[in-house]
């Protein structure tokens, strides 16, 4: 549950709402970064759950106490849990922001909690940015039933695909789309997926560990 609103009617800011499954509600964001960031939450294998704006902190910077809100806490499938703020590279370069982050990360590893900061360098790299987008795109639309699941797993045991190319064969492209879009396929999201990308039929979609 969020300690503060997050969408407001009086920001000049550019705000909106992100269509989250694995929260079961739209998640409110307050910057196209943190959107962007969503999407990596919601596809990755090793988040369980998230929330926005989790706690208020209070953090020392030079003699100053301040109040401070993490955008996120990230719950992970093996149990741990992880605090994340999301900012622009740019504005990371302003003394009192790089300040306040020094002193956040200090704060977190005080109490024993993990914090990283997410710049535009991990959330708009390619391909993973445009994979991102596009299985996101494929995630439309309600998860599939228990029943069609098992109907899915029976024809992946029989055929046993190893390319993104054999899945379609199997079940056409845009259901094998679909199949990448809710996870149930995986692929490795850090390589432009073709008709000759490797899939995954265990253990979700791959990329680069944030948690760590």
């Amino acid at each position: 549950m969020s300690v503060r609103k997050v969408i407001t009617r009086r920001s000049c800011h550019f705000r909106g709402y992100f269509p989250s499954l694995k929260n079961g509600k739209p998640m409110a964001w307050e910057s196209q970064l943190e959107g962007c960031f969503f999407r990596l939450l919601e596809l990755s294998p090793q988040v369980r759950s998230y929330g926005i704006q989790p706690s208020q902190e209070t953090l020392t910077v030079g003699l100053v106490s301040m109040k401070y809100f993490p955008d996120l806490r990230v719950f992970l499938m093996d149990g741990r849990e992880w605090w994340f703020e999301v900012k622009p590279q740019k504005k990371l370069l302003i003394a009192s922001i790089k300040q306040k982050m020094v002193a956040a990360k200090d704060h977190f590893a005080a109490s024993k909690r993990n914090f990283s900061v997410v710049k535009n360098d991990l959330i708009h790299r390619e391909p993973l940015a445009k994979n991102l987008q596009q299985l996101m795109y494929h995630r439309r639309g309600p998860m599939l039933s228990n029943s069609q699941i098992d109907e899915v797993g029976e024809l992946l045991d029989l055929h046993d695909p190893k390319t993104f190319g054999e899945l379609t064969a199997i079940f056409g492209d845009m259901e094998a789309w679909r199949l990448l879009g809710l996870g149930i396929v995986g692929v490795d999201l850090e390589k432009t997926i073709s008709i000759c990308s490797e899939i995954f039929l265990t253990g979700g979609h791959r990329h680069a560990d944030i948690f760590n």
